[in-house]
């Protein structure tokens, strides 16, 4: 019986291989699927699966393994398949670091390690998560995760996002107009929206000094919401307390970034959502998507042509 699709996989070194057999291909042949998993985003042979996608007369579905979209190459795959799907399990880990940067934060993490350091036996004021008020800005799937979460520690979520209505893990929806009105009540603001030009420098002067001075402040969209210099300002002057970004405007953040060595901001690598469960979402996406392209069913996160076409 002949398989309803041929697999073709490209190892590390870029040299294309059948996926049933691991036989060597001289070339990759014509795709009409691409599933874009992080090996593809992240692998040195990255240039050679993106060439082949773009090179290939008939492709019709590319299941990416991301939720964004707006990178270039993305926006011109996007501008090339017929259809294009994204993937959202990542919230899940990203939520977590959410939690870890939070209770990091509230236990006074930062204090108990300097004391640690110096052997000094002194206890240190915290503060939990029961009865925390949470802002979330840009409620979708990574916020979802957040709400669901800190409801369960005993949080309040306030999500906002431009649809109303009730959305899981969140105590109240509110829209983008109430942003300034609700800063200054949340103990934790998270942002996570797209990266768009509405959205650039979201988080300005404006936004830090509507802040409460003991709140912390997490980013888990894109570098580009941030102003940098002006939260470095505001951190300075005590509001907000703290911020932990996963993202920067330059990625990778060179190394003489004044970010990296500012004692009110924790930094990581944009790898939130590294974790072995990210990884198998984003296959089990890919699989339930192609169960459903192979049948003519609707695919799940589909995205809509005009998204690429600003790109």
């Amino acid at each position: 019986m002949e398989a309803a699709v041929r697999f073709v996989t490209i190892d590390d070194a870029g040299k294309a291989h059948d996926g049933w057999t691991s036989e060597a291909l001289d070339a990759l042949p014509p795709l009409d699927i691409a599933f874009g998993n992080s090996d593809g985003f992240y692998s040195p042979a990255v240039r050679e699966f993106m060439t082949g996608i773009l090179k290939s007369p008939s492709l019709d579905w590319f299941q990416s393994a991301a939720a964004g979209i707006e990178n270039p190459a993305l926006v011109m795959i996007g501008q090339k398949a017929r259809l294009y799907t994204t993937n959202h399990t990542q919230a899940e880990a990203m939520a977590e670091w959410a939690l870890w940067q939070a209770l990091d934060f509230l236990r006074n993490g930062p204090r108990h390690r300097a004391l640690q350091a110096e052997g000094a036996w002194k206890r240190t004021k915290a503060r939990e998560i029961r009865g925390s008020l949470w802002l979330v800005v840009g409620y979708g799937s990574i916020g979802q995760a957040v709400g669901r979460r800190v409801t369960a520690l005993g949080g309040q979520v306030t999500g906002l996002r431009r649809s109303p209505g009730p959305a899981e893990g969140a105590a109240r929806i509110v829209a983008p107009s109430e942003l300034m009105t609700e800063l200054p009540r949340a103990d934790i603001v998270l942002l996570c929206p797209p990266h768009t030009p509405e959205t650039e420098n979201m988080a300005g002067a404006d936004f830090f000094a509507a802040m409460a001075p003991e709140a912390l402040f997490l980013n888990l969209g894109r570098g580009a919401l941030v102003d940098e210099a002006a939260l470095m300002a505001a951190l300075d002057a005590g509001r907000p307390a703290f911020a932990a970004l996963d993202v920067t405007r330059t990625e990778p953040l060179p190394e003489g970034s004044p970010l990296w060595r500012h004692p009110k901001i924790s930094i990581t690598p944009h790898d939130s959502s590294e974790t072995p469960g990210t990884v198998a979402g984003a296959d089990e996406t890919f699989l339930a998507n192609l169960a459903h392209y192979l049948s003519g069913k609707p695919m799940k996160h589909l995205v809509e042509p005009v998204a690429f076409l600003a790109g």
